[in-house]
């Protein structure tokens, strides 16, 4: 093996100091005399030259050995070398909001109409193509087209609930129609004439058919909207109900649900973290490969962790035996069902809230389980401590980047330890001596804790929560060492 260049040793870069040696030392052999005694001369600013361009191409070939491996590269070479384990680099994503569109039944809704938050400055999202119709609903507003004695009838994803009416009024035929819909997953009231029907599952969209004699008056939508800037963009309830463009039937609308956060284009250190995940789906580890199987082929995950239960009795999280566990923040539910069915291991069953009927080649369907990740919000006030001559300006800015940057990695299951905060801390905001973290937390996100509730203590979570921080939740202050 060679002393320099691709050695056992990996690459040993030949500087320029070695490399005017060697031609100092072939020359003095050449002309019989030590050309390192001629300086400086003609000779020496010639060679001194040349060497100094071998040494770069010796640069150039060093950068060119280290931008094939993912944990050296940068950049563009980082893209280049993941893509050998067929792995790319997430590109920036919109956060999408599911939103409940109301308005009359038919109504085409095109790509690209714009809402609007109720907030100064606004934020605006953009719609894709889609229709406001009852056959997907998430509730409506139901009234008589023809009041006579007769059958009334009502179907909700294909279940039938009738009403024969020997009055033939609107008063009798609506309650009549309330008191048959017995599912109570539904809520229905009487108002002003109609029926007003609404599902308790916000997130749902039913398909609703009608008797001739009935029509509706309102249908509500679920539709995703998505924000025009990249990025996690966090939004309270309610608060989209601005219309921008005016869409004859497209009456009014609001979120109630949680989005799917969007992202920043991911960096060279998140890619090179995500390498080793995604490298697993290769691995002989069956929940290492469904995970790195959503990570690489299911879009807009954010997150995914997962357990096993290889025994023959139920475990302490509630796992049945021989199953498995996957908890996934983020992406569509049959693509997720389809890529933990594709490799998880036969005989093995899932476990999960979430249930989908994923049909197989042989014409048969499998149902999957899964579960989301119950969202616990963190507070933060970070109290730093140091010497005021070396703090930056923008002290609270970097300290609240660096929490932020290591939330992003948190997936269901991992614990905020506050102590593990502060390297980062430590790392971005000179002058720093001590930092302080109180916590408070909620599932609510509505949630506004008092002075009294923040504590000392770490966010302890179970393997079916994830911890969510925003710089929106976190305080930062600064006293000055004495």
């Amino acid at each position: 093996m060679p002393d320099y260049g691709v050695t056992e040793k990996g690459f040993v870069l030949k500087r320029m100091d070695t490399i005017l040696e060697e031609v100092h030392g072939e020359l003095t052999e050449g002309y019989g005399v030590d050309t390192r005694l001629l300086r400086p001369s003609f000779l020496d600013v010639l060679v001194t030259t040349f060497c100094g361009q071998i040494a770069d191409l010796w640069e150039t070939a060093q950068d060119n050995y280290y931008a094939k491996y993912p944990t050296m590269a940068d950049g563009v070479n980082l893209d280049h070398a993941v893509q050998y384990g067929g792995i790319r680099r997430k590109a920036a994503q919109k956060t999408c909001y599911p939103l409940h569109c109301t308005g009359r039944d038919g109504t085409f809704v095109r790509s690209g109409v714009i809402v609007a938050t109720d907030t100064n400055p606004e934020i605006r999202l953009t719609s894709p193509e889609f229709q406001i119709t009852r056959s997907s609903c998430n509730g409506a507003s139901i009234r008589v087209a023809a009041a006579h004695a007769g059958v009334y009838t009502i179907a909700v994803n294909g279940v039938q609930y009738s009403f024969s009416s020997t009055a033939g009024t609107e008063e009798d035929i609506l309650v009549g129609l309330k008191e048959a819909v017995t599912d109570e997953s539904y809520e229905l009231q009487i108002k002003d004439g109609r029926l007003i029907l609404t599902d308790t599952m916000k997130t749902r969209n039913n398909a609703l058919v009608l008797s001739e004699n009935l029509t509706t008056d309102q249908v509500t939508t679920i539709a995703g909207f998505y924000t025009e800037s990249y990025g996690k963009v966090i939004l309270p309830y309610g608060i989209i109900r601005k219309m921008v463009n005016n869409i004859p039937g497209f009456e009014s609308v609001t979120n109630l649900l949680e989005p799917v956060y969007g992202r920043l284009q991911e960096t060279d250190i998140e890619l090179r973290q995500a390498y080793i995940a995604k490298s697993a789906l290769r691995s002989n580890t069956m929940v290492d490969s469904i995970i790195s199987e959503l990570l690489n082929n299911v879009a807009d995950i954010e997150s995914a962790s997962g357990y096993e239960n290889d025994t023959d009795v139920t475990d302490a999280r509630g796992l049945p035996p021989h199953s498995v566990e996957i908890i996934v923040e983020g992406g569509d539910e049959q693509e997720i069902a389809s890529a933990i069915l594709m490799r998880k291991a036969g005989g093995i069953w899932t476990h999960g809230n979430v249930k989908v009927s994923v049909p197989t080649a042989y014409g048969d369907s499998v149902d999957i389980r899964f579960n989301r990740p119950e969202r616990v919000h963190a507070w933060l006030k970070v109290k730093l401590k140091g010497d005021a001559a070396r703090l930056p300006v923008n002290y609270a800015e970097l300290a609240i980047a660096s929490i932020v940057e290591d939330g992003s990695q948190m997936v269901a299951g991992t614990s905020l330890i506050t102590q593990l905060l502060h390297d980062g801390i430590y790392g971005r905001v000179a002058g720093i001596t001590r930092v302080d973290v109180l916590t408070a937390h909620s599932t609510d996100r509505m949630y506004v804790p008092a002075a009294d509730d923040y504590s000392e203590k770490n966010i302890m979570v179970s393997t079916r929560q994830k911890i969510s921080i925003d710089e929106t939740r976190i305080e930062v202050t600064f006293d000055a060492d004495e």
